[in-house]
């Protein structure tokens, strides 16, 4: 009975164990972060870990930082304080990109577009000028049959009317092909780690078994 006890304890310390292995992806050999590249056209980069939560698509074929993964989502930054541009932080879905095996030479698309103000004025009262300026474009958002465009201009985050599609696309990416690259990623460790764990759990139930047989059979010899 003893020893039962044991073998559920080492079998239940070797699961809590699996089960609390963190996924880190900037613990990489050399240092190096790990890219998702957006593969599909709606691989979209929300604030929160929701489809509901959505800012706009990741422009196709450029990526985002993975920094760890929260079930099905991974917690990724996008841009960088660079320009007119900001890092933004927040999740997109593990199946709407793949994970390269190496940086790319381009990570993040910059693309700025001329925004337009324009000031009506009733009757014939003089109007100002259009005013236009700079914006730093992040992604499409659509909604039905129409597309919008999620910019910061002047130090502000919003959508201007239309989507933007005439950036230019990565031909040739770096990416993952049939699991290579997986001995580079810290995603390897995690695996290599839970296989080991789920060998321990295997090892101490078939222990469990074995010496639950063995006990039986010496009962059962010692009743004759």
């Amino acid at each position: 009975m003893a020893r039962m006890k044991v073998l559920c304890a080492l079998i239940a310390a070797a699961a809590a164990l699996c089960f609390a292995l963190p996924t880190s992806y900037n613990a990489k050999a050399d240092g190096a972060y790990v890219y998702g590249r957006a593969d599909v056209y709606d691989a979209y980069f929300c604030s929160e870990a929701d489809l509901s939560a959505a800012l706009f698509t990741i422009p196709y074929t450029y990526c985002v930082r993975i920094i760890g993964e929260e079930g099905s989502w991974y917690y990724a930054c996008y841009a960088e304080d660079s320009g007119e541009y900001r890092t933004l932080y927040g999740y997109v879905r593990q199946s709407s990109v793949t994970i390269l095996d190496e940086q790319p030479e381009t990570v993040w698309l910059r693309y700025t577009i001329t925004v337009t103000y324009s000031q009506g004025a009733s009757g014939n009262l003089p109007a100002l000028s259009d005013i236009t300026a700079t914006a730093a474009f992040y992604g499409n958002y659509y909604s039905g049959a129409s597309g919008y465009s999620y910019v910061l201009c002047q130090g502000s985050f919003g959508y201007i009317s239309g989507a933007t599609e005439d950036y230019e696309l990565i031909e040739s990416p770096y990416r993952e092909e049939d699991g290579a690259g997986d001995d580079d990623s810290s995603t390897a460790g995690g695996k290599v780690i839970a296989a080991v764990v789920f060998g321990v759990i295997g090892a101490a139930a078939l222990g469990a078994v074995f010496l639950s047989g063995r006990k039986n059979k010496y009962r059962r010899q010692d009743g004759r």
